[in-house]
């Protein structure tokens, strides 16, 4: 990098730990006031961090994401309180935990308390009209996000975020809402398949392995994942740290149909050009080839008929793995 570029970086980090620190501050003031305005506050702070990360240096990265980790912890415990005042005259202590059970503002998947059979489809289930989208907890699925876009008063889709947390054995097919996503947040993803179509923001993935993302955004980083293949399409260079056994291919041609393609389009990714292979690993700074991640072989991609499974009305979970899961 020059040293022009270096001082770009430098006074933009500045700049941003500056920004950080009065939103904090207002934050903080929000909620006493409005919990529910603090919280969008919050998610704009998540959103506005994860985007700073293209220039941040590691160590203000880790700072400022603890910082923000402690802020969302102590809100969510004021919130937490505030619910249980309601009941402290009350003997029964069951009553505060559904209280607490219902103050996520998201949609979350409906898990029934039997394994689905293969080929079962199990839909989300909205429990407001926040702009979060948060599926958890979902094992042996095959779930296809059909939540309604939040429309605005211009007529458009208000951006949303979207987490997904502890999935194992699925298939998340974000598609339907990928055009409204600001920000895609995954945490343990374990022997799974994710599949975004493109949009404007950045995925960030932690402690996940043995699993296949499908993803188009401007900011892609991985985290402390092990046996992660990536049909990427992101208009920057993608991060990886303290990860190993991670492949990186282009977003598959056989899944751009006309309406993905449209996404390419009004999300601007289209514009740019794919940087899906211009890997930064944090934790290999030497002149070689960091050993932690490569790029897929021709030879070893999936063919068209296997990415024909992903739209196959039957959804063929166990099918689908099989082919393109690392490790099988």
């Amino acid at each position: 990098m020059s040293s022009a570029g270096s001082a770009a970086n430098a006074a933009a980090a500045a700049k941003f730990w500056d920004y950080f620190q009065q939103q904090k501050d207002e934050i903080n003031a929000l909620a006493a006031q409005s919990k529910q305005d603090a919280s969008q506050k919050i998610r704009e702070l998540d959103s506005s961090l994860r985007e700073a990360f293209i220039y941040l240096p590691p160590y203000d990265q880790k700072r400022l994401g603890k910082d923000l980790d402690e802020l969302r912890a102590q809100h969510h415990q004021q919130r937490a309180s505030t619910k249980l005042q309601g009941f402290k005259f009350k003997s029964a202590v069951a009553k505060p935990n559904n209280a607490l059970a219902t103050t996520s503002s998201s949609v979350t998947a409906a898990i029934s308390e039997e394994p689905p059979s293969e080929g079962s489809t199990i839909q989300p289930t909205q429990h407001s009209t926040g702009s979060s989208h948060k599926f958890t907890g979902i094992s042996d699925s095959w779930i296809v996000a059909d939540m309604p876009s939040v429309i605005g008063d211009g007529g458009s889709s208000i951006p949303t975020d979207c987490e997904l947390r502890d999935i194992t054995d699925s298939i998340v097919d974000l598609r339907p809402i990928s055009h409204s996503l600001r920000a895609l947040n995954c945490h343990r993803i374990q022997n799974s398949i994710i599949i975004c179509g493109p949009f404007g923001g950045s995925v960030t993935v932690r402690d996940s392995s043995t699993c296949v993302l499908v993803l188009g955004a401007r900011q892609f980083r991985l985290e402390n994942s092990q046996r992660v293949d990536v049909y990427l399409y992101c208009t920057s260079h993608p991060i990886i740290e303290k990860s190993s056994g991670i492949r990186f291919a282009p977003y598959p041609a056989e899944l751009r149909t006309p309406s993905i393609e449209e996404e390419f389009g009004t999300s601007q990714l289209g514009l740019q050009p794919n940087s899906f292979d211009r890997v930064d690993d944090f934790n290999w700074l030497k002149r070689q080839a960091s050993p932690n991640w490569s790029l897929l072989q021709a030879s070893v991609l999936p063919s068209a008929d296997v990415w024909s499974l992903v739209n196959d009305a039957s959804r063929p979970r166990e099918k689908l793995a099989q082919a393109i899961l690392p490790g099988f």
